[in-house]
């Protein structure tokens, strides 16, 4: 669909308070405007949902919410937020904010460097607002040139705007910023998924002091290539040649690969005095971590009433984002529109506290290695047209024969099977955790739906689950509720009728012990055509066998993607770029799995189709444990 097919003409009217004046920019999911205040005459800056979202109403509760949380972030170095509110005669929802008029820290280098006390100043303002953002427990995660704006050409009057806003510690709500998400050049090591790929606030002291390297320079240090590359560059400081000497501690400080040793906050460099040192961080021998969300967060965890189903079930919609006035967002997230279906599936599956950034090819995902010409025998037709401009594509690493390096040597171990309420003790015995996971585990709703808790606490539960329609998760819901005596919060995925042998396949893995326990953390869930798709596996033990990732289009296509693996003493990470061949959106599931020789059978498996690929690989395969998550690629 073309955009221009989708924009509002100029002279309309919003609620008649707002009058459109020009179209700015597109986002995944909205449009910007410059409109002006119809009784004041100020302009201002509007976003407006696309019809498509608009018609979800967990995706417009979501929007509200973000409003409702970047309202409270105030700063004159920061875009201001006015109103949410619904057009009731076009339809559409829009957010209202402050416009910033003046060209983008990234048009203004293109004509030179700046003065070095330009840049202090530029400095000091931008690390006040970041620390007033951190205070509010949120996370740029994109700061770029392209996501600093100088108002009035002054550097004086630097506004940042869009915003990703992540839970910590737990895989609650994620809102994220805009469509062009985290540009590579400028992530930090923890997002691209070294140093335990934990994602804090000095994940943003890192993009910053990149920043103001280019601002002092007028040229950006080369941090993208490769997905090795990009990792290895983020190991050691980078080069500051060309810049101005007094800038040098305090960007030496800024860009120490290890988060632990960079500046504790913002605040510091805020303070920080012109060519006076600024001392590295020793390494933290404690953490404390409180187990309560956020308190600018916690609104996103308690649904308004009045409580239905649809409310009550936590959908982690990580999409909140549009085109910022010529910049982006951050993260990853999940959704989809199955063909045929008359229920819009909203995917999701937000980060944890670990994550990292960055599928391009054919149809076929999968690495070439010599045999994915042959056919198995087992399927019956070839992927079809429409399945093929569906699926991104994805370029094959030149490591492709290479099985995923292990920590440690292979063993073969017996795991004991998940207790059950049968097994040794009675269910009046159970630790109340134990008395939800059993539940969970053994809940019968068919093939296509897979539940996997991610918290559990004796009165408080978070799952994550996997369906082809809706009505299995309200009657999950309601079957929870009236057997463990609280509701669950439960993050919603909907995946197509294709990728149901793939669901199967996650109910038919075993729960694993606490050396299996796996985790799949993502970047982003909704990632623009052409940016990169990165995530991060951990919580196993290495010497239980190897890793494998596996990517499942919406048609049912399965791609191998073990080859992108980058593994670590923490566990592994992967970027893979993706495109889409055409102007069609596709939501993908992605796989991690752990068992004995997982990378190698992988390798060598030739069928295409979820199907057969599945059936195949259950029989093959001791896989020890799975987890899943998924993704959307918007054009």
């Amino acid at each position: 669909m073309n955009p221009a097919d989708n924009l509002l003409p100029q002279g309309t009217r919003l609620n008649n308070l707002y009058e459109i004046e020009e179209h700015i920019a597109d986002g995944g999911i909205g449009t910007v405007y410059r409109a002006r205040d119809v009784e004041s005459g100020d302009p201002v800056a509007i976003k407006v949902l696309l019809a498509s979202f608009s018609r979800d109403t967990m995706i417009v509760d979501l929007f509200k919410r973000e409003a409702k949380i970047l309202r409270n972030l105030k700063h004159d170095a920061l875009t201001q937020y006015y109103v949410f509110a619904k057009e009731p005669t076009l339809g559409v929802y829009y957010l209202a904010m402050e416009f910033v008029s003046g060209p983008s820290l990234h048009s203004r280098l293109e004509s030179g460097p700046l003065e070095p006390e330009a840049v202090y100043r530029l400095v000091q303002r931008l690390a006040s607002a970041l620390q007033a953002v951190h205070d509010k427990e949120v996370i740029h995660r994109d700061l770029s040139p392209d996501n600093i704006i100088l108002q009035n050409s002054d550097v004086g009057q630097a506004k940042i705007i869009d915003f990703g806003i992540s839970r910590a510690n737990t895989g609650g709500p994620t809102i994220i910023g805009d469509g062009f998400a985290g540009k590579v050049n400028y992530v930090s090591p923890e997002q691209v998924g070294i140093f335990d790929g934990k994602v804090t606030a000095r994940s943003d002291i890192y993009s910053l002091g990149l920043v103001i390297a280019e601002a002092l320079t007028g040229k950006q240090i080369d941090m993208g290539g490769t997905q090795a590359q990009i990792v290895e560059k983020r190991r050691i400081v980078p080069s500051l040649d060309g810049i101005d000497n007094r800038f040098r501690p305090l960007l030496e400080a800024m860009l120490q690969p290890d988060p632990a040793n960079r500046p504790a906050s913002m605040a510091e460099i805020a303070d920080w005095t012109l060519g006076a040192p600024l001392g590295r961080q020793m390494p933290d021998k404690t953490v404390i971590r409180t187990s309560s969300p956020p308190p600018e967060q916690s609104a996103l965890d308690y649904e308004a009433p009045p409580a239905n189903w649809g409310r009550r079930i936590l959908v982690a919609l990580s999409l909140l984002g549009f085109a910022g006035l010529g910049a982006g967002g951050v993260y990853f997230i999940v959704g989809q529109s199955v063909p045929d279906q008359d229920q819009k599936p909203v995917l999701v599956a937000p980060p944890r506290d670990n994550a990292p950034e960055a599928p391009t090819q054919p149809t076929d995902l999968t690495p070439d290695d010599g045999s994915s010409g042959e056919s198995s025998g087992k399927e019956t037709s070839s992927t079809t047209d429409d399945a093929k401009n569906t699926v991104p594509d994805i370029p094959i690493p030149d490591n492709q024969d290479q099985r995923p390096p292990v920590n440690g040597n292979e063993t073969d171990i017996n795991v004991p099977p998940p207790i059950t309420p049968q097994q040794d003790q009675s269910q009046e015995a159970l630790k109340p955790e134990d008395r939800i996971r059993n539940f969970v585990s053994s809940y019968q709703a068919g093939d296509c739906m897979y539940l996997q808790p991610v918290e559990i606490a004796s009165r408080s539960a978070e799952i994550e689950g996997f369906a082809s329609r809706t009505p299995p998760f309200i009657a999950f819901d309601s079957d929870f509720t009236q057997s463990q005596g609280f509701e669950a919060k439960i993050q919603v995925n909907l995946v197509s009728d294709d990728q149901c042998p793939a669901v199967a396949f996650l109910r038919g893995t075993p729960e694993g012990n606490a050396k299996t326990e796996l985790h799949l953390d993502m970047q982003r869930t909704v990632i623009p055509n052409g940016s990169n798709m990165a995530g991060r596996i951990s919580g196993y033990d290495p010497t239980t066998g190897e890793l494998g990732l596996l990517y499942v289009g919406s048609k049912g296509e399965v791609v191998n993607l073990s080859p992108f693996l980058q593994t670590d003493n923490g566990g592994a990470g992967f970027v893979v770029p993706l495109s889409l061949k055409s102007a069609v959106e596709e939501t993908g599931l992605v796989i991690a799995m752990v068992g004995p020789d997982v990378a190698q059978s992988l390798s060598n498996r030739s069928e295409k189709q979820a199907s057969a690929f599945f059936d195949n690989l259950m029989q093959e395969v001791a896989v020890l444990r799975a987890t899943a998550t998924t993704v959307k690629v918007v054009p």
